[in-house]
């Protein structure tokens, strides 16, 4: 891996959009929610987080229900802060494995949390992808089937990006956003090439 860049955006935002364009373009995209599905599998993990949240998080299979760990943490922000405290090392370390691993010149960290879990520090670009509050509202309701105050809960239960980065607006269609993204591409690899 020669470029590490960061992909974040507020939910809704179109971030996953965003990263699938990348993807397309022949980067290496590490999804931090996908390796959290799998760092929620390790035992230690798990055990500390029942001992945080208690045994009701868990599910039939007795894995953790993200669901269940997602109503408790995004209306308090404290226990958002104890659940990133415990999870957000081992998501990054495995991303970055990942990347490693990849043997491609640019790869892509996509994960909402990368200030708050200082994955941002070794990236060499932070790309944040922005919608306003109505669009990303209707993206969250429809992709997650749930009711405005629910959706509203989500959206405020993230802070907005407040270090140095590139903003790609998304508030149009996704012609728009992939002849941003592609612009973007060639910018990195220009670096690379160089």
């Amino acid at each position: 891996m020669k470029m590490l860049i960061g992909l974040t955006g507020r939910t809704g935002s179109g971030k996953s959009s965003a990263a699938k364009i990348f993807e397309d373009l022949g980067c290496f995209v590490a999804d931090c929610d996908k390796v959290a599905h799998k760092v929620l599998l390790d035992d230690e993990i798990k055990n500390k987080l029942c001992s945080l949240f208690n045994e009701d998080i868990l599910n039939k299979e007795n894995e953790i229900d993200r669901k269940k760990l997602g109503t408790i943490v995004f209306s308090d922000k404290e226990k958002l802060a104890l659940l990133n405290g415990i999870v957000h090392k081992a998501i990054v370390q495995k991303c970055l494995e990942l990347c490693e691993n990849s043997g491609r010149d640019i790869c892509l960290m996509d994960g909402s949390e990368l200030e708050s879990s200082g994955a941002d520090e070794l990236c060499k670009y932070i790309v944040v992808i922005t919608a306003d509050e109505e669009t990303r509202l209707k993206r969250i309701m429809q992709r997650d089937g749930i009711d405005k105050d629910s959706a509203l809960r989500r959206i405020h239960a993230q802070s907005d990006y407040s270090k140095a980065a590139i903003y790609v607006d998304n508030g149009g269609n996704e012609e728009e956003l992939r002849k941003k993204i592609t612009s973007l591409y060639d910018q990195f690899s220009g670096e690379i090439n160089v």
